[in-house]
């Protein structure tokens, strides 16, 4: 029942009418709200119950799956850093022999 004045009709709307459609609108209203909050108590409390359980699981699963592909990645990359043998230095090179070279000698 529409509550706009149609130009059908000549007087005020009815006030018993009025009351009816805004009892009825109330009602419905307050059915929906009842619902949508009963669910929200009912998500909170599974949540609470199995929710805070499952992620856990799912958090140490991810965390032991990561650990495992890090271990096995961990032998096929190259390493950080190579070594590589040290140049002796000039003041530890050894002193220079003070024997003569031989010379060459061309037959």
């Amino acid at each position: 029942m529409p509550l706009d004045p149609s130009p059908s009709r000549a007087g005020p709307p009815d006030a018993e009418a009025l009351r009816q459609a805004a009892l009825r609108a109330s009602w419905v209203r307050d059915r929906r709200v009842g619902r949508r909050r009963v669910a929200v108590r009912w998500i909170a409390w599974a949540f609470w119950r199995y929710g805070l359980a499952l992620l856990l699981v799912l958090v140490m699963a991810v965390a032991v799956v990561a650990w495992v592909a890090h271990l096995s990645q961990a032998g096929q990359r190259a390493p950080r850093f190579t070594v590589v043998p040290a140049q002796p230095a000039a003041h530890m090179a050894p002193p220079p022999s003070t024997e003569p070279r031989p010379t060459r000698q061309e037959p």
